[in-house]
């Protein structure tokens, strides 16, 4: 559950998104560094401010991620949980890490997590790396957020783990609507 919070706290680092809904296809890869295997997932997203992020599988149909303020839900391989993130400290802080990377406040998602950030361009596109600054037991030791730089929509998002896992989310048909 940790890993899916804190990659999706990376999936929409906007910078004004405020009132508005956004929807995407995605893909998610997912490297094991323990087996070297690749998993490949894909499902629709949706991202209404302040607080609301829907995850849906296709691909394993039926799984889903939704923060709904301050409640997680999730369907992992048909295991289903309901995390109030007021009594779960862990789900709160990456619940917290997730809203502020969306509503474009990385730079505190960087600091309550101990983090440096570094800002860059490539491809005509704007790249925010977030680096912990010491090696932890949870969280990520890197976020690397690849935006669209014409509109701040985030392209790709790339969350490496301490023990070594990658996770990999591309955003397909990104459509933001007021």
């Amino acid at each position: 559950m940790k890993q899916i919070l804190i990659i999706i706290a990376s999936l929409f680092c906007l910078y004004s998104i405020s009132g508005q809904t956004i929807e995407s296809t995605f893909q998610h890869t997912k490297f094991i560094k323990a087996s070297g295997k690749n998993i490949t997932s894909n499902g629709h997203l949706k991202f209404v401010y302040p607080a609301y992020l829907e995850m849906n599988y296709s691909v394993p149909q039926g799984d889903y991620f939704i923060i709904d303020g301050k409640n997680v839900k999730i369907n992992m391989n048909g295991k289903k949980a309901t995390v109030d993130t007021d009594k779960n400290t862990t789900v709160r802080n990456q619940r917290n890490t997730l809203i502020n990377c969306i509503t474009s406040n990385y730079k505190q998602a960087a600091n309550d997590n101990n983090a440096n950030i570094s800002l860059s361009e490539k491809n005509g596109n704007k790249i925010i790396v977030i680096s912990a600054k010491k090696i932890a037991t949870r969280g990520y030791a890197k976020i690397t957020i690849t935006y669209r730089k014409a509109d701040n929509m985030p392209l790709e998002i790339i969350l490496e783990e301490f023990n070594g896992t990658i996770n990999t989310y591309k955003m397909i048909n990104i459509k933001k609507k007021k």
